[in-house]
Parts: C-alpha cells; sequence; structure tokens
C-alpha cells in the first residue's frame, strides 16, 4: 500500500471533546473524524457529504506527535452576532468560557507539529491528495477550506512529508512513532537508553454516520506520548513504512 505523509503544524490548537458543554476542553490530539474533514477540505468536498467516502472501511488514518505539547487555559469573550453592527462588542449576551488551548513546550520557539498519516482504497483519491499538497513551500492548497488546527483562529499550515510504501505487520515487537490503539497493543516495553514516555490515553471519536453520530465502532482508545517520542510495544497489528518507521491506524 501507498501511504502519503502531511505535518499540520502551528502555534496553538483547540479540538473539543464531544462531551464538552459550558467549558471548551480540547482533546491532545485531532481526532480521526477532525482530520478527514481537513483532508476532505483539501478535495473541496461540501460539508457533510465525506463521511461515507472517509469511512473506516474505505480510508485508514495514523498521528504521530513530534512536538512535546502541552495545555493552557484562556478565557474566551463570546459575541451574540445577529448582524455586522454587532461585531464591535457593544451589544449585550457575551458570552465568557474557559477554553482549553493545546501549545508547544515553549511557544516562542517551537511549534506544534502532528504528522499525519493516509491511505485511500480509492487511487484517485490519493493521487488527488498527494497532488494538492505535495510542493516545496509550507503552504496550505486547499480545494475547500483554510488551514486551522481545529477552531478557526487557531490557524495553522501544512507540510508535505512524502510518499511512502507500506507493509501491515501481525503480531511483532515494533517502535511505534504514531498514537497507539489500546486494543491494538499486547504489551508496553520499558528499553534501557531510550528516551523517556509520558503516555496518557485519550477516548476520542474516530467515525460518523451520515448524521454525524458517531457510528458503533467510532470512539476508541490511544495512547498518546505527550514527548513526541516514539513507544516500543508488543504489537497485534501494525503497518511497516519504507524509511524503517512503524505506525498503526486510528482504527
Amino acid at each position: 500500500m501507498q501511504v502519503i505523509s502531511l505535518h499540520f503544524k502551528g502555534k496553538m490548537a483547540h479540538f473539543r471533546k464531544y462531551y464538552s458543554n459550558s467549558s471548551a476542553l480540547s482533546y491532545f490530539i485531532p481526532p480521526r473524524t477532525t482530520i478527514i474533514g481537513i483532508v476532505a477540505g483539501f478535495l473541496g468536498y461540501e460539508r457533510d457529504t465525506y463521511y461515507e467516502d472517509f469511512s473506516l472501511e474505505n480510508c485508514s488514518i495514523s498521528l504521530a506527535c513530534h512536538s512535546p505539547l502541552k495545555k493552557v487555559n484562556q478565557t474566551m469573550n463570546y459575541l451574540m452576532i445577529k448582524g455586522k453592527n454587532d461585531f464591535n462588542g457593544s451589544q449585550d449576551n457575551h458570552s465568557q468560557t474557559s477554553m482549553e488551548l493545546v501549545i508547544p513546550e515553549d511557544i516562542k520557539k517551537g511549534c506544534i507539529d502532528y504528522e499525519v498519516f493516509i491511505w485511500h482504497k480509492d487511487d484517485l483519491i490519493m493521487e488527488k491528495i498527494n497532488d494538492i499538497c505535495i510542493g516545496k513551500l509550507p503552504i496550505y492548497k486547499s480545494l475547500g477550506i483554510s488551514a486551522a488546527l481545529g477552531t478557526a483562529f487557531n490557524l495553522g499550515w501544512v507540510e508535505y512529508g512524502g510518499l511512502f510504501e507500506g507493509k501491515e505487520k501481525l503480531d511483532g515487537e515494533a517502535e511505534i512513532v504514531s498514537i497507539i490503539g489500546i486494543d491494538n497493543i499486547g504489551k508496553i516495553l520499558l528499553k534501557d537508553g531510550k528516551p523517556d514516555n509520558y503516555l496518557i490515553k485519550e477516548r476520542v471519536p474516530i467515525e460518523f454516520d451520515d448524521k454525524r453520530r458517531i457510528t458503533k465502532n467510532g470512539l476508541k482508545d490511544f495512547a498518546v506520548d505527550l514527548k513526541g517520542n516514539a513507544v516500543d510495544v508488543i504489537s497485534k497489528k501494525y503497518v511497516s513504512l519504507s524509511d524503517g518507521r512503524s505506525i498503526m491506524w486510528m482504527e
């Protein structure tokens, strides 16, 4: 199989948790549902028209964190906008909400770097994604949407990571550079001389139906290393890439 690599980068991100209400809590990582929305935007899909084309059956997604991450809380002052004259903040019904923002450990010198791996069963879609995103400049070549890491004001950019050959492997020891499906590992290995891992568990949505409802298998647990380091595991299934790295699909 061929696997496309893209780097989603920026200074701040917010990926609202599906159960979050009065407080805008955020995942540390973009859920699969967010990633396929961005990729569908590359291709010019209308909103809510791409769920079948990018279902778990048709498309595989993986995600690696390449920068140490942390969260900060900011209070956002939201306005009730009913017309163009409401943007100056003079109207009533302001709403102050605490929002979690994902940022790099050193926001002055660093940036968020999510590497996204994509495989699609439709070769034409793979070709379109590759042609749109390939290039020497770190810009967002989209047919539909602008670049944002979650909410619109968290602007970011996309860098092309390459096109790799991938081979699925079963039941073996591997150094996984991506996030790790909890159901897909037998054991996490601790090895001397390797960088320390700082693992957390995130339960994120990975698939919607055509009514934006989470499907039966559309909510899964993943282990995320907040330091951006690879993790040695005994895995039930993983993908070995032609550059020597190993990843797990979000499934």
